[in-house]
């Protein structure tokens, strides 16, 4: 994501478990790049 900071017309939107409540798959997404960041 890093590299499209720079790109004019690009922005990133950072989500939680908190925002994502319309789809249980969405939540399990987002709890596995959590996890994956953690590790790093």
């Amino acid at each position: 994501c890093r590299v499209l900071e720079s790109v004019q017309g690009i922005s990133m939107t950072y989500f939680d478990y908190r925002d994502v409540v319309r789809h249980p798959l969405v939540g399990r997404i987002v709890d596995a790049y959590d996890k994956a960041s953690d590790d790093h």
